[in-house]
């Protein structure tokens, strides 16, 4: 096409509407180079496209930002002499479609994911009051009262903790299972009545 294009004149350099043509067949035409340039040339074109596809101005942003990490990752595979607006819209395109894919795997999932979550909220150590803590450990019973004492106060390992106390180690296990469910009964009461 360049040959075409710069027979125009004698002197070898196109007439000035052949040039701006030429311009334009350039920029249209990658050549092994600075992608930052190519990126920055074609950004504008990538978004309008992807507003067309998206009708989302965020979605069309995130697509064009892939596009553009996707492109720079295969940029040393792209063939110098291919379009690069044609090689950057397909891979638009393809991301779109990802896109809408994922989305549909999300709807379809939807009804699972609400199930899976938290039905109530679920306390943590950092909101409770030391004194409503202790109160809730001395509120316990004997049993599950001496294995807390010796298992968190006290940090004693299962196994030694099953030796003071002459038990058999999974007991230690289910002591301290039981006592975390009384606590939260306990604590749970408390933060209700504040």
């Amino acid at each position: 096409m360049r040959a075409l294009i710069s027979c125009g004149r004698v002197d070898g350099r196109p007439p000035r509407s052949a040039r701006s043509l030429l311009a334009l067949v350039d920029s249209m035409v990658a050549e092994p180079g600075d992608f930052a340039a190519i990126a920055e040339q074609h950004r504008a074109h990538l978004l309008r496209v992807a507003q067309r596809l998206a009708g989302n101005a965020e979605v069309a942003k995130d697509l064009v930002q892939e596009t553009l990490l996707r492109a720079l990752r295969r940029f040393a595979q792209f063939e110098s002499g291919t379009r690069v607006d044609t090689w950057l819209v397909t891979i638009l395109t393809n991301l779109f479609y990802d896109y809408l894919k994922h989305q549909k795997v999300e709807r379809k999932a939807e009804p699972e994911l609400v199930a899976l979550e938290p039905a109530a909220y679920e306390m943590t150590l950092a909101t409770v009051a030391d004194a409503d803590l202790y109160a809730a450990v001395v509120a316990l019973e004997p049993e599950l009262r001496e294995v807390v004492e010796l298992c968190y106060l006290q940090q004693i390992r299962y196994r030694e903790a099953a030796a003071i106390l002459n038990v058999p180690l999974g007991t230690i296990g289910t002591r301290l299972m039981r006592a975390r469910g009384r606590l939260r009964e306990l604590l749970t009461d408390t933060k209700g009545r504040s």
